[in-house]
């Protein structure tokens, strides 16, 4: 696996044509949880994305070239396989080993905002932010409906993608969530290492790491923007995280897992990316 070099700067934007699809999973899908239904109908503008997510080098440029001090509380992966907040975790120190093309992670919903602010004043005619949730799973999905955007096995992800696995387990046995093969990496990879685009050219979509969304968490989808923006509320206690992860197995990785959290919070296996549109 050789992974595709990530800019150093700016995030490679990918255009996204405008489209309809259907929001969620049918409750006939193996694994469908309460939270993706209702399947709703949602038509999805023309914008761009980033092909990888935001990593490393990327975000490094972006705190040296603007000074931010995040100081976002992070979790960790413990040597009992747990969830622990360590106070000397950060972006550059997230518990494993990680070069300039690895994900960014231990940044939280408001960090990642920053970042998406800073890249806008550094780009003429174009606004940067985070994606919703509804485009989000749209460039997912890329024009399918089976629960993995490969196809229906769920044990070939490893041949697209980093989840919990084989060499994962190895250091945690007690996780009988990981599946049945090997993907090469216990923690995050370099994004690009499978050089796998889905039929929109996006890479990485599912596992690695989650990804936040701009969308405030509901149990549902019946009042979901038909016009894919984002859900936001008065008081958000919980924003949308999308994709699984590199602790994450088969089941957390289908198109249509949501999952959600603090947006002040952050974890080790969380990062994100970006979307753009023209300045109106």
């Amino acid at each position: 696996m050789q992974a595709q070099s990530a800019d150093p700067i700016e995030p490679q934007m990918i255009p996204i044509a405008a489209g309809k699809f259907l929001l969620g999973s049918p409750s006939s899908q193996e694994g469908h949880q309460a939270d993706e239904g209702p399947q709703v109908a949602v038509t999805i503008p023309a914008f761009r994305i980033s092909r990888f997510e935001v990593t490393v080098g990327q975000y490094r440029a972006f705190v040296e070239a603007s000074s931010y001090a995040p100081d976002t509380p992070c979790l960790v992966m413990g040597e009992n396989g747990r969830w622990f907040h360590d106070p000397d975790a950060t972006w550059e120190n997230p518990g494993f080993e990680q070069s300039d093309d690895h994900p960014v992670v231990c940044v939280s919903w408001s960090d990642a905002r920053a970042y998406a602010a800073w890249l806008s004043e550094r780009t003429e005619g174009t606004v940067i932010r985070l994606p919703s949730e509804a485009e989000w799973e749209y460039v997912a999905k890329a024009g399918g409906n089976s629960p993995y955007w490969w196809g229906e096995d769920e044990d070939r992800f490893c041949a697209f993608t980093n989840g919990a696995d084989a060499t994962a387990q190895a250091l945690y046995p007690e996780w009988e969530r990981a599946g049945n093969c090997d993907d090469g990496f216990a923690y995050t990879a370099p994004v690009g290492t499978y050089g796998k685009r889905n039929a929109f050219g996006a890479e990485d979509l599912i596992g690695n790491v989650w990804e936040w969304t701009a969308d405030c968490y509901t149990d549902t989808h019946s009042d979901a923007p038909r016009d894919g923006v984002a859900v936001e509320l008065p008081d958000c206690e919980k924003r949308v995280l999308r994709g699984g992860a590199w602790d994450f197995g088969p089941f957390y990785l289908r198109t249509a897992y949501r999952g959600a959290w603090d947006g002040s919070q952050a974890f080790s296996n969380l990062g994100f990316r970006v979307a753009a549109d023209k300045r109106p």
